[in-house]
């Protein structure tokens, strides 16, 4: 597989765009389906959460999403500039308690921790969210 690199405006339109790339250079890689579903979903969640809450929809305002395989895994990296913004800080997420209280929303990274077999988070320069998701391929 190459490695592959795109250039997406922060409109919710995009995320069929992102997921449509994605899921093909997940193919590509050679995971099974079960493994794509599981990686369509988390970008999905990320893809929603960049545009709604870290950049807005704006036609000059966008996000990179770069597909990779590295050995046995497939990697989706997730840049986009804005305020540092790392999920895997936030807090754990009780799943009784919010389906309890009849919370609609608050379930993505908890949804992306689950679906991942790894997530890195770094901020680069002030300025760069870069956010990595690892599947290992085969582990279904």
């Amino acid at each position: 597989m190459k490695d592959e690199k795109v250039y997406l405006e922060s409109d919710l339109i995009n995320l069929s765009k992102a997921r449509n790339f994605i899921s093909g250079k997940a193919k590509e890689a050679g995971a099974d389906e079960s493994d794509i579903t599981k990686v369509e979903i988390s970008c999905d969640e990320w893809c929603a959460n960049i545009i709604e809450h870290g950049m807005g929809s704006g036609e000059d305002r966008g996000f990179t999403v770069e597909c990779r395989k590295e050995d046995e895994k497939f990697i989706v990296i997730y840049e986009h500039e804005g305020d540092r913004f790392n999920p895997i800080e936030q807090d754990e997420v009780d799943i009784d308690d919010h389906f309890s209280q009849s919370k609609e929303r608050g379930l993505g990274i908890y949804i992306m921790k689950e679906m991942m077999d790894e997530i890195h988070f770094d901020y680069i320069g002030n300025r760069i969210n870069r956010l990595t998701l690892v599947k290992y391929l085969g582990s279904s």
